[in-house]
């Protein structure tokens, strides 16, 4: 049993290990890493907001999953784990995080008693095709000065496939934290990270527990087989886009190569003939010529 393969990037699993209050030490580990905390001013303690469910919908489709808590000083942090492809990401957890903002006003409030609202996003896929650095943050400022003006939503960004680790007694504390979720690491190369980063020995002794329980593992297969047929129905679906982009693009070419050879005084006839494009299309354009 302790051979069963296990993805860190399921969903189910990550929420298993990182959204529960027994092994809330590792979640705040998590977010003091990202959001840069020294032992001066890190978070020492977490509240979990929303119930611990199954995520599991009954015909099997993908349900929507994250970790969303309340920190220290009543911030509020939402946690979402991304594995298959989504450009609007960025819009996606907008969303999720004005929402949440505009949820703490209830009437008689005042503006200044609203607290910040932070988006984590862990990525299993490059989002950012022009940014080298997979860890990115996102916050508003002014254009010019790049001068923060409020910090009532803040978006980061760990895009893992950019994650790139040349030397691993070398790895920074969160990257070794994105080495792990990452799954590319061999055990004696996480040995070696768990040695600058001790946590780490706490999610891999869970990691045990979690495959040997028989409950916890289906649902986790469950959700693997979920995961696996999205992601083949969007790569089917980006296939034939890109064919439907190939055939247009041919008939393009077509189209503008009968208006030249028109042009230069060729009959419909001849055009339709020498590039294989229906007599009545090249006709049309004829038409248009003039």
């Amino acid at each position: 049993m302790n051979n069963r393969p296990l993805n860190r990037l399921n969903d189910f699993f990550f929420k298993n290990l990182m959204g529960n209050e027994k092994r809330s030490d590792l979640t705040l580990r998590f977010l003091n890493l990202i959001l840069d905390r020294t032992k001066e001013n890190e978070f020492k303690k977490i509240r979990f907001l929303n119930p611990f469910f199954d995520p599991l919908t009954i015909d099997g489709k993908l349900a929507i999953l994250d970790i969303r808590a309340s920190i220290d000083d009543n911030s509020f942090v939402d946690i979402e784990l991304q594995v298959a492809r989504q450009n609007y990401m960025p819009k996606r957890s907008m969303y999720y995080l004005s929402r949440m903002y505009s949820e703490q006003m209830v009437r008689g409030e005042q503006y200044n008693e609203l607290k910040p609202v932070v988006g984590i996003n862990l990525l299993g896929f490059q989002l950012f095709k022009n940014e080298p650095d997979w860890h990115n943050k996102a916050s508003f400022t002014l254009e010019k000065s790049k001068k923060i003006i409020t910090d009532c939503i803040t978006l980061h960004f760990l895009e893992l496939p950019k994650l790139k680790i040349s030397d691993i007694k070398k790895v920074k504390r969160l990257e070794a934290w994105g080495a792990y979720f990452s799954g590319k690491c061999t055990e004696k190369e996480m040995e070696v990270l768990t040695m600058s980063e001790p946590l780490l020995k706490k999610a891999l002794s869970y990691e045990k527990t979690f495959v040997n329980d028989e409950e916890m593992y289906y649902k986790y297969q469950l959700r693997e087989d979920a995961i696996r047929e999205e992601k083949t129905k969007l790569s089917l679906a980006e296939e034939r886009g890109i064919k439907k982009g190939i055939k247009q693009g041919v008939q393009q070419e077509k189209i503008q190569n009968a208006i030249n050879l028109l042009r230069i005084g060729l009959s419909p006839e001849t055009v339709s003939k020498g590039i294989h494009l229906d007599i009545e299309k090249v006709k049309e354009l004829q038409k248009n010529l003039y």
